[in-house]
């Protein structure tokens, strides 16, 4: 008789990469990197909707809102193949997706002042992904990420 793995599912992936966490995190990851592209093409389309000036007389950013534009369409590309391939099974994706949510983080936080809703929002987002991302499941004891 042949023995069939106890917890369902793939016997090439390891129980971390099954758990409802992981899949929370690839879903996640994928609608920050949607949130990401949305403000790259903001960036690009409408050049006047990100240079408010903040209320320190600062303006938001200093550099080509082109180049800034485009560095988020990245990034949020990057994020939407790395929710792809947390979705898959691979502990590089989760690593990468950890990376680019933290990345995504500090990025927002230039946003703070001027836009603080869009901000809160993605910046509570990511670190939605990067907790689903390190977190351990309970059927999985001393399992390391």
């Amino acid at each position: 008789m042949q023995e069939t793995p106890a917890s369902g599912g793939g016997a090439s992936q390891p129980p971390v990469e099954r758990s409802p966490w992981v899949a929370f995190a690839g879903i996640l990851l994928m609608l920050s990197g949607l949130f990401n592209i949305i403000n790259g093409f903001v960036a690009l389309l409408d050049d006047g909707y990100y240079s408010t000036i903040a209320d320190h007389g600062n303006r938001l950013l200093i550099f080509n809102y082109d180049a800034w534009g485009w560095l988020w369409i990245f990034v949020g590309i990057a994020q939407l193949m790395a929710g792809l391939g947390v979705f898959v099974g691979s502990r590089a994706a989760r690593f990468t997706g950890i990376v680019l949510a933290a990345a995504c983080t500090v990025g927002q936080l230039m946003f703070l002042s001027t836009f603080p809703l869009w901000s809160l929002a993605t910046i509570a987002l990511t670190v939605l992904v990067i907790y689903a991302l390190l977190a351990v499941p309970r059927h999985v004891p001393n399992e390391r990420v």
